[in-house]
């Protein structure tokens, strides 16, 4: 395959993976509904929340930006919210605390805050997402118990023992580099893939734990070529069954409403693929691979250095049109001899200048002739 790893790094490095700042203002977001929980809370007499546990993407360091050409399609986080057992009621009455807190306290919303089956959902007026699961924990022989707020029930549930899971996937199956891990760039790579063509299609695909599960059992590793390892992890993607459930950590992630959203990057995928194998030619340039690359990622970063090239090898080109005529035949208005000639004589000779390079079809000079 032809070797395009450095820019494929690039890519993810500048429009893939989220910024410092990117990650400083979701952090900031986070902490500021952490603190209008606890103060509306504690203004309605509520139980106080005993703990907090980051989940999902920032928890693993897999969010990515947004598509291109969706920017509303704005980056999430994920915060559980514990209570003690004790302190806890229904399922859906606790839920609700943590809404009406937020509400009490919140401003700039595109939304009031709103009660899902399993969080608290609010949507900011830029785009932007958080989510609230809510528990309720025990002390154990075994150490703390968690059960997740599910419509009217709690489920048992692990919240930190998912992102365990993914941090140990993507050590042991990396290959081995220095603090660097290539699943976690192929997981965001995939995210995002997933993100632009649901945009661009204006369908569900998967997301979340259920697109960073399927990239981890799909991934095939390359050292050194996150190119080709993005390839052949679309690949193993592609072959397999929309109606195999999804597994994170021994447990089923995957529900019925995933399964066409599964087919439909399954779909996406053999697209891909079959575009990407086209790099295998020998006579691949690259050019080649920013127009396929393009069709993979539908971003523009892919046409900047066959901008750069092509108006690279014009250059020469377009200064010879823009001197016109003249530009050809400036040795020749340029000798003594052209000097005592009048106007109309240079402009005969000139043109008869131009007129013998053209038919000439070479790079001679047919003025010293």
């Amino acid at each position: 395959m032809y070797d395009f790893s450095k820019r494929i790094s690039k890519f993810h490095q500048d429009h893939v993976r989220l910024t410092n700042g990117q990650r400083a203002d979701m952090r900031r977001r986070r902490e500021t509904n952490l603190e209008r929980i606890e103060k509306g809370l504690e203004e309605t007499n509520k139980p106080s929340v005993a703990e907090t546990i980051n989940q999902g993407g920032y928890a693993q360091k897999t969010m990515t930006q947004p598509p291109e050409n969706d920017q509303e399609s704005r980056y999430d986080i994920d915060l559980g919210v514990v209570f003690e057992e004790d302190d806890a009621a229904g399922p859906r009455t606790t839920r609700n605390w943590v809404r009406d807190a937020i509400a009490r306290k919140a401003t700039n919303l595109k939304n009031d805050p709103e009660t899902k089956k399993k969080c608290v959902r609010v949507v900011y007026a830029d785009g932007y997402q958080c989510d609230f699961p809510v528990f309720r924990r025990k002390w154990s022989e075994v150490g703390w118990k968690y059960e997740l707020s599910s419509g009217d029930e709690w489920t048992g549930s692990d919240p930190a023992a998912m992102n365990k899971w993914i941090e140990t996937m993507v050590s042991a199956k990396s290959p081995e580099t220095s603090g660097s891990y290539q699943l976690r760039r192929i997981i965001r790579l995939g995210k995002f893939f997933s993100k632009t063509h649901s945009s661009r299609l204006n369908r569900e695909f998967p997301g979340g734990l259920v697109a960073t599960a399927l990239f981890i059992e799909s991934y095939s590793s390359v050292n050194g070529r996150d190119d080709e390892a993005f390839r052949e992890t679309l690949r193993a993607l592609s072959i397999r069954s929309k109606y195999s459930p999804v597994y994170a950590n021994g447990i089923q992630v995957s529900d019925d409403k995933d399964t066409d959203r599964i087919g439909r990057l399954i779909d996406q995928a053999k697209e891909s693929v079959n575009e990407l194998d086209k790099l295998d030619a020998e006579d691949a340039t690259d050019a080649d691979a920013n127009k396929v690359w393009k069709t993979v990622f539908r971003h523009s970063f892919f046409e900047e250095e066959t901008k750069e090239a092509a108006n690279s090898a014009s250059a020469p080109l377009e200064n010879k049109s823009a001197l016109g005529a003249a530009g050809l035949a400036a040795p020749f208005l340029s000798s003594q001899a052209a000097a005592a000639l009048s106007e109309s004589e240079k402009h005969s000779r000139m043109e008869a200048a131009v007129s013998a390079r053209k038919e000439s079809g070479s790079g001679g000079k047919p003025w010293s002739k």
